[in-house]
């Protein structure tokens, strides 16, 4: 999206694993990716020493880039790690940007300290894109930009024109994202006998501890169908997201993410045609609009009467998604968002 705005992006990864294991080194490298340079900091799995090259190693790019005479660096989340690359980052005379994503909650709270969020703030001072308006007083920064995420380019698969209607949830699998509602759904359904059930069919992607009770239920017969893929690739998702009408995006209502997040899941999904079934968290309605469907509840009662909903009237759930699909068309187009985030980084402030 950048690059359609004019702008030459870098994507710089610490390049980490997880540490242990073994005495392996991977040393730093670049490459690109769909045309995009990134360079990979080094890397080593032997426990602290690991910790301490991926400390170093930021550095280590952040004054690589400073002959390339780049000017702004966006970090990603406040993580400790970045401390003495923004340090040195701003010392150079870069302007320093916090892309936040995942504010603190409660739990973290008590179990990190209170000043790492204050000294990245204060070391980002060029401005703060946040990923949904409650963010907003997580952060002492300012300027402020809320960005939802990129809608992916048009494609041509039609929905809710199979016999089932098929219904994804992918990304990580935990209590906390829906997996535990998801079960008990399905544990629901499955001893209900109403003929409508026998069309529904689940697809689940990703990993976390909800995975194997849902690979359980994969297991046993009976309505719904469930079929875990588990990890996948980027190409095998793609396929798996083509074969589905209904994207579910389930972080609890109630839950400690609903307001610290954005669930990039429904710009995925709406962009792609599927219809969107959310929990009305964060600032997905402002969003969607009428282009979804909202679970108020993490009641699974009431995940099941709106699942119905769509089996019984296919017309208007898909009516339904491709009004989600033109309304994330007109705000996060890739041209769209490129200029909007372009300029919140280069030109006029908001």
């Amino acid at each position: 999206a950048l690059r359609l705005a004019g702008v030459r992006p870098w994507v710089v990864s610490l390049g980490r694993g997880k540490a242990g294991g073994s005495s392996k080194f991977y040393h730093g490298t670049s490459r690109r990716v769909n045309g995009v340079p990134v360079c990979y900091a080094p890397f080593s799995k032997i426990p602290i020493l690991s910790e301490l090259i991926s400390l170093l190693g930021l550095v280590y790019l952040v004054l690589k880039f400073r002959r390339r005479k780049y000017k702004t660096i966006v970090f990603y989340n406040r993580m400790c790690v970045y401390i003495p690359a923004m340090i040195v980052s701003s010392l150079i005379k870069n302007r320093n940007i916090l892309e936040l994503e995942d504010g603190e909650v409660l739990s973290e709270a008590t179990q990190r300290t209170k000043a790492i969020p204050k000294i990245i703030d204060r070391l980002c001072s060029g401005g703060v894109l946040v990923t949904c308006k409650a963010l907003i007083q997580q952060t002492s920064i300012r300027p402020v930009l809320c960005y939802y995420g990129t809608a992916e380019d048009e494609i041509s698969v039609s929905r809710f024109q199979q016999e089932l209607v098929t219904v994804l949830m992918g990304g990580t699998l935990a209590a906390d994202t829906g997996a535990d509602l998801l079960v008990d759904v399905i544990k629901a359904l499955r001893i209900d006998s109403s003929t409508w059930i026998q069309n529904l069919c689940f697809h689940v992607t990703g990993k976390g501890p909800g995975l194997e009770w849902l690979q359980k239920l994969a297991k046993e017969s009976g309505h719904p169908k469930v079929i875990v893929h588990g990890r996948t690739t980027d190409s095998q998702y793609r396929q798996i997201l083509n074969q589905c009408d209904v994207g579910l995006a389930l972080k609890e209502n109630s839950g400690p993410l609903a307001n610290t997040t954005f669930p990039s899941k429904v710009i995925e999904f709406a962009s792609a045609g599927l219809l969107v079934l959310t929990t009305d968290i964060s600032d997905v309605r402002e969003v969607l609009q009428d282009g979804a469907m909202y679970l108020t509840t993490d009641d699974p009662q009431e995940l099941i009467k709106l699942l119905k909903k769509i089996e019984n009237d296919r017309n208007t759930a898909s009516d339904c998604a491709k009004n989600g699909r033109e309304l994330v068309r007109q705000r996060c187009s890739p041209i769209l968002a490129g200029n909007m985030v372009s300029d919140f980084i280069f030109g006029e402030r908001q």
